[in-house]
């Protein structure tokens, strides 16, 4: 199999049951730790009423994670410094993207959900971009060979 679909594969058969674990009572866990401490900034910054509602958007951390597991070639320190800065990162964006909702409706802009929905990949783009550099270089340096042995044909 090839190392993009067999990198794919894992990715789908660590997500499938962390998303499982999310929706059967993983998002109200985060939501109950969640709540308080953004309550808690909220009121610290000055802002009065920001609602903290359960939030299927949050499920971001999921694809990050599996993404800093599944990953080869990261130093333990990059991916374990990694991990921790970016659910920092993804943790400070749930609580600045509810200053945006709707106060009325409490949904969300489209484009705050879009990068919301995207941080996780972004983040794993920055932390990551040793192996997806070698990655690229790898994949550069076959198609220019695979190119080369066919113009030798003609």
């Amino acid at each position: 199999m090839k190392p993009t679909l067999l990198f794919l594969a894992k990715f789908v058969c660590l997500t499938a049951p962390l998303i499982w674990l999310w929706l059967a009572g993983g998002l109200n866990v985060y939501h109950a730790l969640y709540s308080p401490i953004a309550s808690a900034i909220y009121e610290g910054l000055g802002f009065e009423g920001v609602a903290t509602p359960v939030r299927a958007r949050y499920i971001n951390f999921i694809p990050f994670l599996a993404l800093m597991v599944l990953t080869p070639n990261l130093s333990t320190r990059r991916r374990l410094g990694g991990t921790a800065i970016g659910l920092l990162i993804i943790f400070s964006m749930h609580i600045a993207v509810n200053l945006t909702a709707n106060l009325e409706t409490l949904l969300l802009p489209r484009p705050v959900s879009l990068s919301l929905d995207a941080a996780p990949f972004f983040l794993w783009f920055i932390i990551a971009n040793e192996f997806l550099r070698d990655f690229m270089r790898e994949r550069t340096a076959n198609a220019n060979a695979k190119g080369s042995a066919g113009n030798e044909d003609c």
